[in-house]
């Protein structure tokens, strides 16, 4: 199910059923109604843990509310004022309610006699509840209010409300202003109770097939708005300005989001038959009143109507979803156990995605549709039933895995079949760019995974074990492995076992070419493992931030002729704060005294116990339990996917402080305006310093009182993940190695001056070689009774300049063949 932070259109619609019942029930016991004449009509079922939250709900019956509401108008002491948002909240639910009934019967979908009698039946409960109440109403009051309500804006006609994917339901659009417009007020009981009554209306409020079909009008709006938002988010790839792998976890995280949708409703559809069946009267209905087959209108009473279905009307089966489930209702019945599909070379025709979408005809769109899907479901297939090792899965993997085992069609695979053809029709030919971006930098992390073996293939560390170096090993050759492709190594075997022609030129990678989510989520998958790896070697050796530190003393010395672009990358991107002990404005050290014990804090030693190596040795060292106090891991929102995509875990379980993460760590401010042309898009960094510091601390969004519409949370998604890209992209393998060296040329250099002052004892091998920047720190400073001396720093200058001049951008030129244009602006 949705968080409680997250608002979908339905959600709205309970919501307002419910503050009704809710209002009346809380106002008239605090006029004096009597608690035990409430109607009971069973008891509310809880889970074992939630026992005594039970205990405070309460369901309003439906007869109840009209005997409520003159309780509250007759009352004196005290007499209760009916507020303006009870006002507008009832008349929504008397008029959505009314005008989509009328536009069902309308079209043909004639209900059973008992549930328009229970329909009709509410609608005339909640009139007479509004017009006992009207004496107690804010003004205009009396027949000036009367007229309003009568011309309170009435619902469009459905079927071409369906046509246009529902952007015509403009009841129940939850604008900005509703969104973080407060719930109704309630009146202050006389005498303050211990107990917090929470009160629901009866179920049977909304469990008619109106409702239910209601509910899935509803739910497609919403889905429908999630597919824009999807596409917003691949046009942008398309245009380079977000990457694949932040467009890849927004789109399947948007995929994810469209189940809890469709499970939120499932109660109230399976009753009627469920999802397909529903879908399947509606597109019956809409094709109907188009004049496209013949519908007597006969009443629905959950069964399957016979028909066939005309390709003519592409348009309204893809806005009801109801195109896709035929097609892979189709393809659930030629599957065999045991076998994988295979079909010949071109046997649904051949595709041209040079050709334009716009201008085909339904039945060309058709045609297109049922090539993208059937040749892509036998790579579906082929990892499903033959490849269990396969690293990363999609909601398209998990719903094809989930019709396999289940010979079900689930409502989210498809959405997610649906999505991935929407991705086709807007990226075209460009479609394949996604497995050559995955491909190239994948390759890249291969070959440091391969470099940073070799480099310490002799070179070890107490605290890093032969299972961190497995984990290395393991993740290198399953990129191989990849690479080889091995979905088309299975087909090719399955083709010739079968006799069937296999063309010597058919496309090899071919999902991954077709399918730039699963692509982006590979990419994804790798890019933050690799991450993880970087971080976590880094940590363990103290290279990268035993160089900061250097780096920042030089600089505050001016002793650095030019800057370290990769240095200071990861500054940007970490933050100082990863790097030094106290955070805050002060956590750079910017004197002599405050280098030294600034490193000593980071490392986990003592000062006074830095200079004797013989102590340092006893157990307060690098290599010590406690270690150096490691650079922090950032990238808040990207981490939340980890598990699911990285370590095979489930998916994300949505809560509110997901979503409260997501919005507050977006650093991109997104606006729309529609134009004469079309809608225009702006996404812009957000500049201001003080907004950043919000955003940064978490304080951009207010989880109390801010509620969004799913889509907003995909939207937001994609450019929180976007913003985090260069810092998980980051080769940080690649840079440790580069200061290693760095730091082995720095005790090379400083030796002489090392032994003189230290003796040769200041180190015996090569993993101490991050004291080295302590040691010549720790002489910049004049420790105790000792004079101050420069020297070594200065050596250390020598070193360091160079090495910055030559390769200190090694890791910018690395991230520029990943597909990163990285720019520096100047100080002023």
């Amino acid at each position: 199910m949705l968080p409680s932070a997250l608002v979908s259109v339905y959600q709205q619609y309970k919501q307002d059923t419910d503050s009704v019942a809710s209002w009346l029930a809380s106002t008239a016991k605090d006029c004096g109604y009597p608690a035990d004449l409430l109607t009971s009509v069973g008891p509310v079922k809880r889970k074992k843990h939630n026992k005594k939250a039970s205990q405070n709900k309460h369901i309003v019956a439906i007869k109840d509310f009209v005997p409520l509401a003159e309780f509250i108008a007759a009352s004196k002491k005290p007499a209760a004022a009916v507020p303006e948002s009870f006002v507008q909240t009832i008349n929504r639910v008397i008029n959505v309610r009314s005008s989509f009934g009328s536009t069902l019967r309308e079209h043909g979908a004639k209900p059973s006699a008992e549930a328009s009698e229970k329909h009709s039946f509410f609608v005339g409960v909640l009139e007479k509840v509004r017009e006992a109440l009207r004496p107690r109403m804010p003004p205009p009051a009396g027949a000036e209010r009367a007229e309003a309500e009568a011309s309170f804006p009435m619902q469009p006609s459905f079927a071409d409300a369906w046509i246009n994917g529902f952007r015509a339901l403009k009841v129940y659009e939850p604008s900005k202003e509703f969104l973080g417009a407060p719930d109704i007020q309630r009146p202050e009981p006389a005498e303050p109770t211990k107990t917090n009554m929470v009160y629901e209306a009866e179920a049977a409020a909304r469990l008619d097939f109106e409702d239910a079909v209601f509910a899935f009008a509803l739910m497609i709006d919403d889905l429908n708005k999630i597919r824009q938002e999807i596409r917003n988010i691949w046009a942008f790839y398309r245009d380079g300005s977000i990457e694949l792998a932040a467009a890849a976890v927004a789109t399947n995280t948007a995929v994810d989001l469209a189940r809890n949708l469709a499970d939120e409703i499932d109660p109230l559809l399976r009753p009627h038959g469920g999802f397909w069946k529903i879908a399947q009267k509606f597109y019956i209905i809409v094709t109907a009143t188009k004049g496209f087959i013949s519908f007597d209108g006969a009443e629905f009473d959950g069964k399957s109507w016979k028909f066939d279905f005309d390709p003519k009307t592409y348009d309204i089966a893809d806005s009801t979803f109801f195109g896709t489930y035929h097609m892979l209702d189709g393809f659930m019945a030629i599957l065999q156990p045991g076998k994988l599909p295979l079909f010949k070379p071109g046997h649904f025709g051949i595709y041209d995605p040079k050709s334009d979408w716009s201008r085909k005809t339904g039945p060309e769109k058709w045609q297109e549709d049922k090539i993208l899907l059937m040749e892509a479901c036998t790579d579906l297939m082929t990892i499903i039933r033959t490849l269990p090792q396969w690293p990363v899965e999609d909601e398209l993997l998990r719903g094809m895995r989930e019709m396999d085992e289940t010979h079900k069609v689930p409502f989210y695979l498809v959405f997610a079949v649906q999505v991935y053809l929407d991705i086709h029709h807007l990226l075209r030919d460009h479609v394949g760019r996604g497995l050559h971006e995955m491909a190239r930098q994948t390759s890249m992390m291969r070959n440091d995974l391969k470099s940073h073996l070799t480099f310490h293939a002799n070179l070890k560390i107490r605290t890093w074990s032969a299972a961190n170096d497995k984990i290395l090993t393991d993740t290198e050759k399953m990129i191989g492995w990849l690479g080889e492709d091995p979905v088309h190594q299975v087909k090719e075997k399955e083709y010739r076992k079968n006799g069937l022609p296999l063309a010597a030129d058919a496309q090899k990678y071919y999902l991954l070419a077709q399918s730039p989510v699963l692509a982006g989520l590979i990419l994804y998958h790798y890019r933050t493992l690799t991450h993880e790896i970087g971080i976590t070697v880094a940590n363990a050796w103290g290279s990268i931030t035993c160089s900061q530190h250097l780096y920042n003393a030089l600089q505050q010395e001016g002793l650095m002729l030019a800057s370290w672009p990769d240095m200071d990358i990861i500054i940007s991107q970490l933050g100082e704060a990863s790097f030094y002990v106290g955070g805050g404005d002060g956590a750079v050290p910017k004197n002599p005294a405050a280098y030294f014990t600034k490193f000593c804090l980071q490392m986990g030693v003592a000062a006074a116990a830095f200079g004797d190596p013989k102590k340092r040795r006893a157990g307060i060292d690098i290599e010590s339990k406690a270690g150096p106090r490691g650079i922090k891991y950032g990238a808040p929102v990207s981490m939340m996917f980890m598990d699911r995509y990285v370590h095979s875990g489930t998916a994300v379980q949505w809560n509110s402080d997901h979503v409260r993460d997501i919005l507050s760590h977006s650093e991109w401010q997104f606006t729309s305006s529609v134009e004469a042309d079309g809608p225009t898009y702006v996404v812009e960094k957000v500049e201001d310093p003080q907004k950043l510091e919000e955003i940064r601390q978490g304080k951009s969004w207010n989880a109390e009182t801010s509620r969004v519409p799913p889509e907003r949370l995909v939207r937001s998604l994609a450019w929180a993940l976007q913003g985090e890209t260069l810092e998980l992209a980051f080769p940080y393998l690649v840079f440790h190695r580069f200061c290693w060296k760095m730091m082995r040329e720095l005790k090379s250099k400083c030796d002489p001056l090392l032994r003189e002052k230290y003796t040769p004892a200041y180190m015996e091998n090569e993993t101490e070689l991050p004291f080295v920047v302590g040691y010549i720190l720790m002489a910049n400073s004049g420790v105790g009774s000792e004079p101050r001396d420069d020297r070594l720093l200065k050596v250390a200058a020598q070193v360091l300049n160079p090495f910055a001049d030559t390769v200190g951008k090694f890791g910018v030129i690395l991230l520029g063949k990943m597909g990163f244009n990285i720019e520096f602006e100047e100080d002023e």
